[in-house]
């Protein structure tokens, strides 16, 4: 008898096991069809429009979009490639204009008579910048319409600098959107682009061809430059950088002339331009890619962290080389009271009259003097003779400079 209640028993545990044991199964085998279900119910849905569908209008698709019909109804979207027709330039003449759907474009690099492609790279509320990708055709254009002469207004300190007007100018610094190909001057805080004069520190002679109302453009004129003050300037007409006392380049300012040699290529414009290096200086050579290449350059410029240079056509060697931390010449500061001659500074390139021979070095030196300021000319050796000259270093009472080509 008791060994049948103790056999019933077993089997009832057996049993109740077997019934949680399924539930359990049950509950699994639900959460694996749950998990299935969601992993396989994310299904790729397909849409496809048609080019007459209003909705395909949303979706960049890549298509290039017509707006050279100046009556189509467009609207300029950011990121979409357009077809422009490049009917006028802006005022400083680096863009091209176009127009989609009315609305002012501005491509750089785009010229009247073009046909372009652009992307269109900021829309906003009344004007839209693009991006020229290619030129697809060119259109000859009759002259655009003759601009009102600009008048100045009464009281401007440049009321002078007009069209057809001649006067000398400093290049203060060269163009950053055409480097090496124009040079900008200042008058009376007007700029002034100079084409074909990107020599920083160059004194010459031009002619304006069109004047706006916070800018000037000239043409240098071939007319050799005075040697006087620069008339119509009330500030120094070319910023000298003045190193600090503890500079290891110190001596590496505009004028000096020194051995380099070209480290790498330069990044903004690969075989054409070369990198050099003096006493952690970067120094940006122009015309000399060639790595290795060691060269004799004149800095045309200097700014704390980096300096520009042109080749002189010297041997290296002709001068030695200076020692980092050297001072071979220092910046003169014009920034005291002013006199006569403050604007001649290192990279100033004027006429000279040679008046008599160097006591020193007779044979190799000349002596000038521009308002009493004496100057000593290397390679003017003919009394009496006018050299154009470069000014290398300029001290309070006397300054240095070198013989070269007439341009």
């Amino acid at each position: 008898m008791s060994d049948h209640t103790a056999n019933a028993s077993a089997v009832t545990k057996w049993k109740a096991f077997a019934y949680v044991l399924l539930v359990l199964l049950g509950v699994v085998s639900a959460l694996l069809v749950i998990v299935h279900v969601k992993s396989t119910g994310k299904g790729v849905v397909t849409v496809v429009y048609t080019a007459d569908d209003p909705a395909a209008g949303k979706f960049n698709t890549g298509d290039v979009i017509d707006a050279t019909d100046p009556a189509a109804d467009l609207a300029p979207r950011l990121g979409y490639r357009y077809k422009l027709f490049i009917e006028d330039e802006s005022e400083d003449r680096t863009s091209g204009i176009a127009k989609i759907g009315g609305r002012v474009t501005f491509v750089p690099g785009a010229r009247r008579g073009q046909t372009i492609l652009a992307d269109v790279t900021r829309v906003r509320e009344r004007v839209v910048d693009a991006n020229l990708i290619r030129v697809l055709s060119t259109t000859a254009m009759p002259a655009a319409p003759a601009k009102p002469a600009f008048e100045p207004r009464p009281g401007d300190p440049a009321a002078h600098v007009v069209a057809g007007a001649e006067m000398d100018v400093m290049i203060a610094e060269d163009s950053t959107k055409n480097p090496g190909r124009e040079g900008i001057a200042r008058v009376q805080g007007l700029i002034v682009v100079v084409d074909g004069a990107a020599e920083v520190g160059r004194r010459l002679n031009v002619r304006i061809t069109d004047r706006r109302e916070r800018i000037a453009f000239a043409e240098p004129t071939g007319k050799p430059a005075g040697t006087g003050p620069l008339a119509g300037s009330s500030q120094p007409v070319a910023r000298v950088f003045k190193p600090r006392e503890d500079d290891p380049a110190a001596h590496v300012i505009v004028g000096a002339e020194l051995d380099v040699t070209i480290t790498e290529e330069s990044a903004q414009n690969p075989g054409v331009d070369g990198v050099a290096r003096v006493a952690g200086l970067v120094v940006f050579v122009q015309g000399v890619p060639n790595i290795g290449e060691a060269v004799n350059v004149r800095v045309t410029r200097r700014q704390p962290r980096a300096a520009n240079a042109v080749p002189t056509g010297k041997p290296v060697g002709s001068r030695p080389a200076p020692r980092p931390g050297e001072i071979i010449r220092r910046a003169f500061d014009t920034g005291g009271p002013k006199s006569s001659h403050a604007a001649i500074v290192a990279g100033m390139e004027l006429d000279l009259e040679i008046l008599e021979r160097s006591d020193k070095f007779p044979d190799r030196e000349g002596i000038a003097k521009v308002d009493g300021l004496v100057i000593f000319v290397e390679g003017g050796t003919n009394v009496g003779q006018t050299v154009r000259a470069r000014i290398t270093s300029r001290r309070e009472t006397v300054a240095f400079a070198e013989v070269i080509p007439n341009p």
